[in-house]
């Protein structure tokens, strides 16, 4: 009998339900499925992915989500501040 040879091999592990749940948000996140996200880390951990790597995209993303944050902070802080003017010429009318 001859032994097939395979151009792909397939590599099959399993996640826990939280652990997927981390992968399928963050492949969503970058548009694409958990199943390709993780042939994507898997690649980039063996130095064989030549495009954008997953930790910049996911430092990008952390970068913009940091930036929202502050600017979100800065905007409930302005909106407290309207809240009370409103209120104090409120009580003195």
């Amino acid at each position: 009998m001859t032994e097939r040879s395979y151009r792909y091999r397939q590599v099959k592990f399993n996640l826990k339900e939280e652990e997927y749940a981390k992968l399928e948000s963050l492949a969503k996140e970058i548009g694409t499925t958990p199943a390709a996200l993780a042939k994507k880390i898997v690649l980039e951990h063996l130095g064989l992915d030549e495009s954008v790597t997953l930790i910049e995209r996911v430092r990008t993303l952390e970068e913009r989500y940091e930036r929202m944050a502050k600017e979100l902070g800065r905007i409930e802080k302005d909106l407290a501040y309207v809240i009370r003017v409103i209120r104090a010429k409120r009580g003195s009318v």
